[in-house]
């Protein structure tokens, strides 16, 4: 038995709620759940599937008044399927398939009346600098969708041309179902009872009962998005089957490496090259961001590794307000080569420096040689 779900509050929405708010709150949190980076993440894939879950049932009339009728006694995930198979949507479940039940062009598309189902999804890759992923940015794409066949109404068969003898029923039109005594006549499914097939494809389609056309789609990108975001841009997919709904189009976003900048979540990094004077004077200094030139002041003392933390200088979070930080990694840079009077001011101030602590404690070897 599948557990017992309350869809309305996976959603986020009250009990009364209408289609629109129905269809703005799966929308929001579809997007929530879009920059899942791959692998996929376990907990946000299943999230993800649990929305799409609740969506399915509120969005639908039928399922919906069901659902409030029973409550708890709803049938859940996989109870579902046999609800759903009640209602002609198995056709589905065929998808890509049907072209190996026979040889030919004799099942499904020839005359026979298709179930509705929901269009594919059209997948596109968009890549972008580490700018536009930290401010956002609107890209246009173009993607060759299927539409349904004007010539032949989906059907894939020209419907002007001959007929032949259904080879399911032998032309009768129905078909036993079942063993004697208990067998029951069924209509046929392949010529819908009335004992005559097409055999002629479409030429416009081939049979397909879809054409493509090419499209330009414009996908609005959000501030924060990372490598392998996913954005789903709802009913914007292939065209569904016997008008079901559109697939939607899922735009994969890669972000490409910058040459200044390593992005770790939201934060930035970057090395900063100091002077041994700079190092242990203090300074100032310009630094670049996503924004423009800053200066930051660097404190005197610094060593090779330290890190100097600029707020709010880094990527902003995808969902809810803030940004990272952009963190300097200080590497001092001692001159290769040195002029006279250079090494004297060196010589000098090693004679009013300390001698340098090497180690945290006594080391005069390997292991078993410390005395």
């Amino acid at each position: 038995m599948a557990s017992r779900k309350d869809y309305y509050d996976i959603l986020g929405i009250r009990r009364g709620a209408t289609e629109e708010e129905i269809e703005k709150a799966y929308q929001r949190l579809a997007r929530t759940y879009q920059s899942v980076p791959q692998p996929r993440n376990r907990t946000a894939d299943f999230r993800f599937r649990e929305i799409a879950e609740a969506y399915e049932i509120l969005s639908n009339k039928a399922r919906r008044e069901r659902y409030d009728r029973l409550g708890i006694d709803f049938p859940f995930q996989e109870d579902l399927w046999d609800e759903m198979l009640e209602e002609g949507e198995e056709e589905n479940s065929l998808e890509g398939f049907e072209d190996l039940w026979e040889p030919g062009f004799e099942r499904g598309r020839l005359g026979a009346e298709q179930t509705s189902a929901r269009g594919k999804d059209i997948h596109v890759t968009l890549e972008i600098d580490l700018e536009n992923a930290a401010r956002g940015a609107v890209k246009k794409v173009w993607v060759l969708e299927e539409i349904p066949c004007v010539t032949c109404g989906a059907s894939g068969v020209n419907a002007e041309g001959p007929r032949e003898c259904c080879g399911q029923c032998g032309g009768a039109g129905q078909i036993q179902v079942g063993l004697p005594p208990s067998a029951v006549a069924k209509e046929c499914d392949r010529c819908q009872g009335t004992g005559k097939v097409y055999v002629q494809r479409c030429q416009t389609c081939a049979g397909k009962g879809w054409v493509g056309r090419r499209r330009s789609v414009t996908v609005e990108i959000p501030p924060g998005v990372n490598d392998h975001c996913r954005l789903y841009l709802l009913h914007l997919g292939h065209a569904g089957k016997a008008a079901g709904p559109n697939g939607d189009l899922v735009a994969e976003i890669r972000v490409q490496p910058h040459s200044l900048f390593e992005r770790k979540g939201n934060d930035l990094y970057a090395g900063l090259p100091l002077a041994i004077w700079e190092a242990a004077l203090g300074t100032e200094v310009e630094v670049p961001t996503l924004e423009g030139i800053v200066r930051v002041k660097i404190p005197a003392g610094v060593q090779s590794g330290d890190e100097v933390r600029i707020p709010r200088r880094g990527i902003p979070f995808l969902q809810g307000e803030g940004r990272g930080d952009l963190i300097l990694r200080l590497k001092i840079q001692v001159p290769r080569e040195v002029d006279e009077k250079s090494k004297k001011i060196l010589e000098e101030l090693e004679r009013r420096s300390s001698s340098v602590s090497r180690w945290k404690q006594d080391w005069t070897g390997r292991s078993g040689n410390r005395r």
